[in-house]
Order: structure tokens, then sequence, then C-alpha cells
């Protein structure tokens, strides 16, 4: 919903983000995990398709447990990756196979927690803040 972030991802990323969703989707990624956004999740699912839940933004109410049962939505829940996970993305990361990755705002990690105020404010243009040890 940040007028700002879906910007700077049409702009910079080659991305397409919009505002509003418009009709169901096979696969809905809940990057967030908010209530609010897992209830938009069980509402644009199709009938049949899969919600991959990844964010833990908040243990509020929204999966629509009814629909997935009538409806035989699959719901993944992932948290963690593997060692070799992280060794493959830092192989891509080295070789470039993600291409540019200039889109993110880097901050020092004392910063952390103004970062997360930040974000939730809305005042983040950009997809992802990197909280570095060594600024």
């Amino acid at each position: 919903p940040n007028d700002a972030r879906r910007a700077y991802l049409n702009d910079h990323c080659g991305q397409t983000a919009v505002a509003e969703a418009s009709g169901p989707a096979p696969l809905v990624v809940d990057a967030v995990g908010y209530g609010g956004t897992r209830a938009t999740a069980s509402s644009f699912v199709e009938p049949g398709g899969v919600i991959a839940h990844v964010g833990l933004g908040d243990d509020a109410p929204g999966f629509d447990v009814r629909r997935a049962t009538l409806q035989e939505i699959t719901f993944i829940g992932t948290y963690t990756y593997t060692a070799q996970d992280f060794r493959d993305t830092a192989a891509a990361i080295y070789d470039g196979r993600l291409g540019p990755l200039d889109w993110t705002d880097n901050r020092p990690l004392s910063n952390g927690a103004q970062a997360f105020r930040d974000l939730r404010a809305g005042s983040v243009a950009a997809p992802k803040i990197v909280l570095s040890p060594w600024d």
C-alpha cells in the first residue's frame, strides 16, 4: 500500500507493483505476515492455489481456514533456510545472476531500530533496508 515503495519497484527494479490486486492468482506469497496481508492472500488465491507464507509481522487473525478447506487451497509456511540455500544465494549474488542489486537502502546497524520505525511508518521507498555492522 506504500506509494513510494511501489514507485521505487516500478522505476528501479523492473517489477510491476500495483496498489490493488485484480483477479485470482494460482500462487500468492505473503512476505509481510500481518493479519491484513493473510486476509488478502486468503481472498486473492484461486481455488486449488497455494499461499506461501514467509512473513511474521504479527499473530493477528486473517487466514481464511474455511475457504482454504472448501477450495482446497494449500498453505505453506516457511521461515528458515538451509546452509546450502545460503551458499547458493551467495554464489548467485557473487556471480551476478540476480542482476543489479542497487535497490536497497543501506544503513548502519546502529540505526536498526529507526529503520524498523521508518518501515512501519511507510516512509521508506526502497524495497529492502540492509543493516551493516561495518558502517
